[in-house]
């Protein structure tokens, strides 16, 4: 990844604005909304960033996964706004239209700043340093821990992490088998 710069697009977006501003949902669907948040970003958004780092060689393979990352990120801002994730057809035109504004405070016009939208699709090149921006806000600003289960200890904090989990699920009256299929999936 590069250094982040002042002048990224992706430099002035205020990352998870609600929990800074101490919105909150009722307990046991605020637990539900940011341990699916946590696990999307742990299992999902990692694997984007790592497809755009090992696919320097590869623009269209890049290309496709930065749409895929902004689309992963509406689904989370959506749960944690308490609303149900949409459709993946839908997700690139609603975060375009509405924007996001709990995962990040960004338009629709910042997303496509940052995520390099207007270069042409199929194209020989691929921007992703704004992005790249982006995801150590995102990553600084989470309010817990979301530990690289790619490198040696991260497995371990991998596992302590879903341990934590499951007994803040047991705490919220919650059982933590809400996130299997997630879990599944990745």
């Amino acid at each position: 990844m590069t250094d982040t710069t002042a002048s990224s697009p992706a430099a002035g977006i205020t990352a998870f604005p609600s929990v800074r501003a101490g919105h909150a949902m009722p307990s046991q669907a605020a637990v539900e909304a940011w341990v699916q948040a946590a696990w999307l970003m742990l299992a999902e958004g990692r694997a984007y960033i790592e497809d755009l780092e090992g696919g320097a060689d590869q623009p269209q393979m890049q290309q496709a996964a930065k749409l895929r990352l902004l689309e992963q990120l509406l689904d989370i801002d959506h749960r944690l706004a308490g609303r149900q994730p949409v459709d993946d057809a839908h997700c690139l035109a609603l975060a375009l239209e509405y924007g996001m504004h709990e995962v990040m405070d960004a338009t629709g016009p910042q997303l496509a700043a940052v995520f390099g939208l207007d270069e042409e699709f199929g194209g020989d090149t691929c921007r992703v340093d704004d992005i790249y921006v982006l995801w150590e806000r995102l990553l600084d600003g989470f309010p817990g821990e979301l530990p690289d289960r790619l490198v040696a200890e991260g497995q371990r904090d991998m596992l302590r992490t879903v341990q934590v989990w499951a007994r803040l699920s047991r705490e919220a009256g919650l059982d933590v088998g809400f996130l299997a299929s997630s879990m599944k999936a990745a």
